[in-house]
């Protein structure tokens, strides 16, 4: 079935709506920020709806119609529907309380025009962005234009790149650390002092900062290279701030994926199986097609996200065999992942997950992208090299599997040492093997704490087992 986005079906195609599944809500279709047009599916014929966003951010909606079909000849068709909409968006009555206009769709274009002889940093920054839109993939594209249009461009527009130097640095940085970060349409809310942030929010505003530096860095480098300046102070007075990632400790045990897996309705308890045997990410999953199980090779192909290049995750014999049974009897365009229903999911998976996980006892902030990161602690617990565990990520420099999950590497050697080290004596190999039991709880001693905390190593040749506190 065709969509405009994986999250959202396009009522103004004729086949779209022929294959919606009859319920009683509209679904709708974005015309511009605020400003919806539905189609409702209903036994007793179908109907056109529109909805206004509210500024209180509610919805008001209308029924403009039937729809045509057969039975109502005299219903009309999406464009009469679209200019009903809009007749009744601009009612005086409606546009008073509905939100601001904005336009749908990611900004592909700089907020400002780059003029002047002199060459500043809007010069620059839209020579990047040129140059960014034809190397880069969209996501990162687009991800750095609306950095550059929301921090950079405000602040730095009309600077004379010749001019900028590490006292525009450090003023920059101080304003962008005390901006609260900005999280789609929503208003962004009041500027608080760096003092006033806890250690984990000024830890993720100097990880946008440094990204800026990044950006800044590489724009005024080319504008150097390029001969716009004649300086090379601007892009060498650059400095990122020192920073430490926090490791992704929020995983789950096999035992904690089996409980979310009993709380989990059967859809989404595909879609979490999904996501703990390959570590894809959610819109991953929800793009998969029925085809790309077992292309090319013992695993599920998966389409580029967040770079040009697709990969390929290999698979367990359990996970092939489910993700072939999952596929058995579709055609092979068909999504892998879909409602009970049968209709694609469009994002309401969330809440449903949610709720799985308040019911399994979890963490309350373990999110769906958490199964990610339990997948690849999963595999380095149990020995995988990280280069191994980048690849079933799709990450392009290994560094960030070590950047993310480092707090691990002193188990990663104890779980390599284990289990990998040939025996030397054969009378010292026959004591480990009498102490066996004994070994195991002293060893279960050691890690103390919380398990998540210090990455509790899944001996690979065992079955879990439930952790001991003590040693006797």
């Amino acid at each position: 079935m065709p969509v405009t986005r994986i999250n959202r079906p396009d009522v103004s195609s004729a086949e779209v709506r022929a294959a919606l599944v009859v319920r009683n809500t509209p679904y709708y279709t974005l015309i511009t920020y605020g400003r919806h047009i539905g189609y409702l599916r209903d036994v007793a014929g179908d109907a056109w709806y529109a909805r206004i966003r509210t500024r209180a951010e509610s919805y008001y909606r209308r029924r403009l119609g039937w729809a045509r079909s057969e039975a109502r000849p005299e219903g009309m068709d999406y464009d009469q529907a679209l200019a009903a909409a809009w007749a009744w968006f601009a009612q005086s009555g409606i546009g008073q309380h509905a939100s601001d206009i904005k336009p749908v769709g990611v900004r592909r274009d700089l907020v400002v025009c780059a003029i002047g002889d002199r060459y500043a940093v809007a010069h620059a920054m839209s020579d990047y962005v040129e140059w960014k839109r034809l190397a880069a993939a969209q996501t990162h594209f687009e991800t750095n234009l609306s950095l550059i249009n929301h921090h950079i461009i405000p602040r730095l527009a009309h600077l004379p790149l010749d001019e900028f130097n590490g006292e525009h640095l450090r003023r920059f940085i101080r304003v962008v650390l005390e901006t609260p970060p900005k999280r789609g349409n929503r208003t962004i809310g009041e500027r608080r002092s760096i003092e006033s942030l806890d250690a984990d929010q000024l830890r993720k505003r100097k990880k946008t900062v440094n990204t800026l530096i990044g950006i800044l860095r590489l724009s005024f480098r080319l504008a150097w290279e390029s001969g716009k300046i004649d300086s090379e102070r601007s892009w060498r007075c650059l400095r990122n701030l020192p920073l430490v990632d926090r490791p992704r400790t929020l995983h789950l045990s096999r035992s904690e994926c089996r409980d979310l897996l009993a709380k989990c309705r059967p859809d989404v308890a595909r879609l979490v199986l999904g996501a703990l045997y390959t570590g894809c990410r959610q819109t991953e999953l929800l793009n998969m097609r029925c085809e790309d199980v077992g292309r090319d090779g013992y695993g599920v192909y998966v389409m580029p996200l967040k770079k040009y290049r697709p990969r390929f995750v290999f698979l367990p014999d359990e996970g092939m065999a489910w993700f072939l049974a999952l596929a058995k009897g579709k055609k092979p365009k068909d999504f892998l992942f879909v409602k009970d229903s049968g209709t694609p999911w469009y994002g309401n998976h969330k809440h449903l997950f949610k709720a799985a996980v308040r019911d399994a006892g979890l963490p309350d902030d373990f999110t769906f992208h958490g199964l990610r990161h339990t997948y690849a602690s999963q595999l380095i617990q149990a020995g995988a090299t990280v280069y191994s565990v980048a690849d079933q990520l799709g990450h392009a420099d290994p560094t960030t599997v070590l950047r993310t999950y480092g707090h691990m590497s002193p188990q990663i050697r104890e779980s390599e040492v284990r289990q990998r080290f040939s025996p030397v004596d054969q009378a010292n190999a026959l004591l480990a093997k009498d102490k066996a039991e004994e070994l195991r709880m002293w060893r279960s001693s050691l890690h103390g704490g919380d398990w998540r905390e210090y990455a509790k190593i899944v001996d690979v040749r065992l079955p879990e087992e439930p952790r001991q506190v003590g040693f006797t």
